[in-house]
């Protein structure tokens, strides 16, 4: 019998990494990310995720056979809301959310059709509290946040599964600890954390999980 297959929306970075090296004993993974990249756990694509027709394309052959879904991908845009542009605003709306719609419907009608199915979706600290500089990123997170609680309340009576993890913190070994001065001993592990998607796409129907925070012992909330 064949893996299952997984699809990695955003499959670059240390989580993306993570969550690949977590499902590959498990599951047939196919990674979506703006860079092409060889990697020993699964096959890569370039795709835009801000492209819905870029996304279709990418995964044309694959669509019907996708059990789990994560996605993982944001557009991080800063700046004082007077120096942003409507194409700042736009830029972080398709990459974040854009992106979430076109991969969900690509891989949903297989789901239904077996009555199950996994979709993760990872949100951040922007996805339930805005902050000075970052309206663009909040407005695309927040918007994220209630198309994930829309689905879940659409689909899970059909056997799929939506839950929305809230990453309340830096990731080690990200970009984002030196851009924003973070202390690299107050940061979520990216192993740790896919660890706890893993457990999340194998909740059993009686008890599951809509929305989870995930953050250092030490961060702020």
């Amino acid at each position: 019998m064949s893996a299952p297959v997984a699809v990695i929306a955003g499959s670059g970075g240390v989580l993306g990494r993570a969550l690949r090296q977590e499902f590959s004993s498990s599951h047939e993974i196919i990674g979506l990310r703006r860079g092409a990249s060889d990697e020993a756990s699964g096959r890569e694509i370039h795709c835009d995720l801000g492209d819905p027709l870029a996304v279709a394309a990418a995964l044309k052959h694959c669509e019907q056979s996708v059990e789990l879904l994560i996605y993982n991908a944001a557009r991080l845009v800063r700046g004082s809301f007077l120096e942003l542009r409507p194409d700042d605003f736009e830029a972080a709306w398709r990459v974040s959310l854009l992106g979430a719609v076109a991969c969900a419907q690509a891989v949903l009608p297989g789901m239904l059709a077996r009555s199950r199915g996994v979709i993760l979706i990872s949100g951040a600290s922007g996805s339930t509290r805005g902050s000075a500089g970052f309206s663009a990123f909040a407005a695309a997170k927040f918007a994220l946040r209630g198309l994930a609680q829309s689905l879940a309340r659409e689909l899970q009576p059909q056997g799929v599964h939506v839950v929305h993890v809230v990453l309340d913190g830096l990731l080690a070994g990200s970009e984002s600890v030196r851009l924003f001065g973070g202390s690299p001993d107050r940061t979520l592990d990216p192993r740790e954390v896919a660890k706890a998607y893993r457990w999340l796409a194998e909740q059993p129907r009686t008890s599951w999980t809509q929305e989870i925070d995930l953050r250092h012992c030490e961060g702020k909330f």
